[in-house]
This record gives C-alpha cells, structure tokens and sequence, in this order.
C-alpha cells in the first residue's frame, strides 16, 4: 500500500497521513507526502525543527520610547506592546520580535508566499514581517532583510498569505514602508541564498502609533513547487 513516506522534517507540513496506527508503529508524529505545497517554518508549539527562540527588541536603541514583549504560551507566539513616536524623529518608532536561535530554516526557492496564521486584538495599521538580513544596494543603513506590511485579522484566528513579490529589502528604516518594492524593480526582491536559508524572521509594530496584540500559531511557506517540499525531506522505503 505505501511504497515510501517521508519523515516530518520541519520542512513539509500541509499534508499528513491519516493514519493514527502507523504514526504509532513507526514511531512517527506525522508523515508528510512528498511534494507538499506548504513548508513550515516556526511554530509556538515545541515541536522538533520548528520551534526557534524568539527575541524581542524596541525603538529605545535608537532614542525611542515604544515598549514591547514576546512569550510563548499554550502553543501561541504573544507579541504586545506599543509603539510611542521617536523624540527626535517626531514619528512613531518600532517594536519587534525575532528568530535568534541561528538554527537553519527550509529552502523555499520554490514556495509562492509566506502564510501567517494568527490573530490580533485590536485594529493596529503597522504590522510588517520581515526575513533574512540582506542589504539593498544603495538603501537605507539600518534596513536589513525582505520587508512587507500585511493586516491581521482581528478577534479571530486566520491566515495572512503575503506573496514573495511584496518583499523588499529597499525600505526605510524609519518608517518600515518600502522605497523601491520588488514589482518595481527586481533586483529588490527576495535573493536566491536567502530562500535557501532565511536565516532569520521578525514580526514588527513599525510606523504607525497605537497598541498592538498578536498571537500567532504559526509560519509557513506556500504555493511551494513539488519537488522543493519534497526535497525537504527524507523518503523511507517500506
């Protein structure tokens, strides 16, 4: 009946074997099918490959006053916090919360978006989320890594697809809002070596004034081409 599965590595995850009883003789806690078209990337949950340390940092290290924290609780990434205006920017700063574990991430040359299942208390305007730490020729100097804004659905949990083409790692750092973005010129996009290994993610309050309450269950790569998530992980022939 099965000629090969493939193990959970934390790189295939939308498709799993229902199969309660051969989890449980392999000694397997899912089975991914080879050619998935969702790779997981970070999970709040403790599971093996997916689960990274997350730090949080503020605006104060440039003269900012925005205050912030993240936690991890019953399987959610908590990220809460303010952003207050900078004194000597007369604009709001930036809170944010990122990977710091320097454990590899997946290829996801492949893979279409970046999912962000999650869900937000109140309506604040300035999330973004961010990857890798790449520095656009000529951009800003504190700007590191692919940025793009996206909104959070609000009371309950759902999915945020951001494509890959929203990335740009010509933004400013002032404000997180792009300068030049990807669809306007390529050379902005998201570069091979880092879909190969993102390195690093980060969830942002940027930009705009207010409270803001985040819980987020996990991150994932989508619209991945088969052979990519499946070279993700291993066959076993049985």
């Amino acid at each position: 009946w099965l000629k090969s599965l493939s193990l959970p590595s934390p790189l295939c995850s939308s498709h799993t074997v229902p199969m309660a009883s051969m989890r449980r003789i392999l000694g397997l806690g899912s089975l991914c099918v080879a050619g998935a078209s969702e790779i997981m990337l970070a999970t709040f949950d403790g599971a093996r490959g997916t689960t990274h340390r997350w730090t949080e940092m503020n605006d104060p290290v440039m003269g900012g006053r925005s205050t912030g924290s993240f936690s991890v609780k019953e399987g959610l990434g908590i990220f809460d916090g303010e952003v207050v205006d900078v004194p000597f920017l007369h604009a709001p700063g930036f809170i944010q919360a990122r990977t710091t574990d320097r454990a590899p991430f997946p290829d996801i040359s492949g893979c279409k978006a970046i999912d962000l299942t999650l869900r937000a208390t109140g309506s604040f305007a300035g999330y973004r989320f961010s990857f890798g730490t790449a520095h656009a020729p000529g951009g800003k100097v504190h700007a590191f890594g692919y940025k793009a804004h996206f909104v959070a659905p609000e009371g309950e949990f759902g999915t945020v697809s951001i494509p890959i083409t929203d990335f740009t790692d010509y933004w400013d750092d002032a404000t997180g809002d792009p300068v030049v973005t990807c669809k306007a010129q390529e050379k902005y996009c998201p570069d091979a070596a880092t879909l190969r290994n993102l390195g690093t993610m980060a969830v942002w309050g940027e930009g705009v004034g207010g409270r803001l309450h985040l819980e987020l269950k996990s991150i994932a790569a989508s619209g991945c081409d088969a052979v990519d998530a499946s070279s993700a992980s291993a066959p076993i022939t049985i």
